[in-house]
């Protein structure tokens, strides 16, 4: 389980004993700790304290906005037999204990059924696709200027189309990576969109030169383990790059589908601090169906807290496919949910339906889909227009990227379904970028 104590009470783990720096009575927390039931405690995040302190430090004297302290998050591992519930009912009944809760179990990606073969995701606006292809054409367009970044649960890094994962350093380890699925088929896919190389063949990226690094979202030590994988990546990336989580994650009781990941409150905290130091994070909003305007998961989501600064993105349908930009009805919608991208009939590398000569190192796709290959399309206008706004000499927010995408995309059809905002429009985007010396809104 996770358990997150309170802020202030500066809660360290020295060799296999919880301590208090600011003099916190742990007597009762060790009482639960100790009556049998728990086996051992660890920190949750692996950098070390100091590493950890300097990284919040930053995204403060950045953002301006404070950060939880994440040397308080630990997790519990507890013995066979012991009832997990009454463990995290007596912590969170301390007032030491801000949170307790069971860590969430891997899930499998969020992947849509088949839809009947298309692609055109980087064509015109006026076509249905958020013109990537006149991004291209304007110096910084094709992402040269910022990295991008993906937490998945495997890739094919020898596939024929994605050199850029082969790249020393591409690969930012988080333990020892472990797919619960046994199946790279989904972050190769969604490397292809983000980074495919621009050859003769195959695909090429809508930021083919954006250098991308990748770190895996369960290993053999910890399980699913995304909340330290976030924090693993954004030290690895700097202000003006993008990260993209791949991940979902179950809503609470009466409101079980699939969520985004920032749901679990240790992810929300990474997040906070990631879009702080300056680097935006695209979320996908999950293949539950959801809408998380519903009050079981608070006033706002997640659990009426503040806004993470994070790009939540839902699953629209492609043209042809469908009637363009409405909502899919497995993608999760609400009030939160910033943008949408391509939610079917996306061509990308991987699986194998539209090419698979030559093994699964030349295999394609055609019919890619879900929130998932929402994600990247997403994080690639993202990148693309931060790294044209670096051309210029400007470095955008996390803030100021999420503004002009939404007040640009073009609209969403059919919004009474649930929304999932607009469709990023490139065209658009780089037309309300500023000028030299002036500097965009953000809100």
């Amino acid at each position: 389980m996770h358990v997150k104590f309170a802020e202030g009470s500066q809660v360290r783990l020295r060799g296999d004993v919880l301590t208090s720096a600011a003099g916190t009575d742990l007597s009762a927390v060790r009482s639960v700790l100790g009556s049998g039931s728990v086996s051992a405690v660890r920190r949750l995040f692996t950098a070390s304290e100091e590493t950890l302190r300097t990284f919040t430090d930053q995204a403060v004297a950045r953002s301006g906005r404070r950060q939880a302290d994440l040397n308080l998050w630990y997790r519990l591992d507890l013995r066979p037999g012991a009832d997990p519930a009454a463990v995290i009912d007596a912590l969170n009944a301390l007032r030491e204990v801000e949170i307790a809760y069971a860590e969430p179990l891997a899930v499998s990606p969020p992947i849509a059924p088949d839809f009947t073969p298309r692609q055109g995701y980087r064509s015109a606006a006026a076509s249905g696709g958020i013109d990537a292809d006149y991004a291209r054409t304007i110096p910084g367009g094709t992402g040269a200027n910022v990295r991008v970044a993906d937490i998945e649960y495997a890739w094919n890094f020898a596939h024929e189309d994605l050199s850029k994962l082969r790249a020393p350093g591409a690969f930012v380890r988080n333990g020892t990576a472990k797919d619960p699925f046994d199946d790279n088929n989904h972050g190769t896919a969604v490397a292809g969109i983000l980074v495919g190389d621009v050859n003769a063949g195959g695909v090429t990226g809508l930021v083919p030169d954006s250098p991308i690094y990748v770190t895996n979202a369960a290993n053999a030590e910890r399980g699913w383990d995304v909340a330290n994988s976030v924090i693993v990546l954004a030290r690895a990336l700097r202000p003006g790059d993008v990260l993209l989580i791949e991940q979902q994650t179950s809503g609470p009781a009466g409101c079980t589908g699939y969520v985004a990941p920032e749901w679990v409150p240790a992810i929300y905290d990474a997040i906070v601090a990631t879009t702080s130091s300056g680097i935006t994070v695209v979320e996908t909003a999950g293949n539950g169906s959801m809408n998380l305007d519903n009050p079981c998961f608070g006033s706002r989501f997640p659990r009426g807290k503040p806004d993470s600064g994070a790009i939540i993105e839902g699953a629209g349908s492609a043209p042809g496919c469908g009637t363009a930009r409405t909502r899919l009805n497995f993608s999760t919608y609400g009030s939160r949910i910033d943008v949408q991208g391509w939610g079917n009939c996306v061509v990308s590398t991987g699986y194998g339906g539209l090419h698979n000569s030559g093994g699964a190192n030349a295999y394609y796709t055609a019919t890619f889909g879900g929130t998932s290959s929402a994600g990247p399309i997403v994080a690639a206008a993202a990148a693309s227009l931060s790294s044209i706004a670096k051309q210029r000499g400007t470095t955008l927010t996390p803030g100021q990227v999420r503004a002009v995408l939404k007040s640009t995309g073009t609209p969403q059809v059919n919004p009474g379904t649930g929304n999932i905002g607009p469709l990023p429009n490139l065209r658009a985007a780089i037309a309300a970028l500023p000028t030299a010396g002036s500097r965009p809104a953000s809100h």
